[in-house]
Parts: structure tokens; sequence; C-alpha cells
């Protein structure tokens, strides 16, 4: 098996490691971000409450799970020389992230931007993200198109109801 012609619905080495140094680099420049955030110490602050904290943890997580994945990616041979590409190979990882990107940025910019309360657009975006892209795997499955939508707006709900509480009564931010 060649490198870049990973089984149906395994991504491929190589992939992996170009995926895990993008991670890293966001998890950098977010820690570095965090880092130089004011300290707010004319406040006397608790340095448990300093602006940056949870982002700079976050950004080190991040950054700590990409080494793990290029980690994994080459000893699974990503830096070994590459190999012709199947013809069978299937296209489609472009499109697939494009829709990603597109829907992620409609909730970002125009459902929470533009007059919704952030539980509902949160709630909204989840619910149909689940419907849309796990459609096809929830009709193998052989559940009905209404049970999968049961199980979105489910799913959309609890996702909505626990980010909301989190944020606003544990991390104190103000949701638009």
């Amino acid at each position: 098996m060649s490198i870049e012609s990973a089984p149906a619905g395994e991504v491929s080495a190589r992939a992996d490691l170009v995926s895990a140094l993008a991670w890293v680099a966001f998890g950098l420049a977010v820690t570095i971000g965090a880092w130089r955030m004011d300290r707010l110490a004319n406040l006397h602050i608790n340095r448990y409450e300093i602006p940056g904290l949870v982002p700079g943890l976050l950004g080190v997580a991040i950054v700590a799970l990409g080494v793990l994945l290029a980690a994994r990616a080459v000893s699974r041979g990503a830096l070994k020389p590459r190999e012709a590409a199947p013809a069978n190979a299937q296209p489609g990882g472009r499109r697939y992230m494009a829709l990603v990107l597109g829907a992620m940025l409609l909730y970002s910019l125009v459902l929470v931007g533009h007059g919704l309360p952030f539980w509902l657009a949160t709630g909204v975006f989840v619910a149909a993200f689940i419907f849309g892209f796990d459609r096809a795997r929830q009709t193998a499955l052989g559940r009905s198109t209404a049970r999968q939508l049961m199980l979105a707006a489910i799913c959309g709900a609890v996702t909505s109801a626990v980010v909301t509480l989190v944020f606003q009564d544990i991390f104190y931010v103000r949701l638009p």
C-alpha cells in the first residue's frame, strides 16, 4: 500500500503530518498571543484570573497534540518518498473541506454576528452540521430521516446548553 493511497476513510500519513505542522503553528501563535496579553498587574488581578490564561493553556494543549499527531504521522511513514497516487483515488476532500469552512463561516459571521442569540445560533449550527455531514453514515445504519433529525436536534440542544453555561457561568464570558 502506498502512503498516498490510505484505505477508504483513513487519512494519509503525509496529510496528517501537514495538518500536525499547521496545528503546531496555530497553537504557538495562540500561546504567544496569550503570553503577550496585559496581565493587569496594576489592578491587582489574581494570577489565576489573568486575561490570556485559558487561551494560553489551550495553545499549549494544541501544540502538544500537534506534536503527537506529527510523531504518529512520521511513524506511519509520512517522510518516506511519495509514490504515485492510484488511478482510482477519489477526489472530493477539498470540496468537503470547502463545505465545512463555508458552514463555519456562515455560523460565525452570519448566525452569531447578525441578531441570533449565541445559544440559538449554536444549537441550529450543530444540529444542521450533524444532520448534513453525517447523513450518509446514519442512512447506512438504517436510521430514518425523522430519527436523524431528532438525534441532530438533541445534539444541537445539548451542545448549545453546555457551551453557553460553561462560558457564562465558569469562564464569565458574555456571549452575543
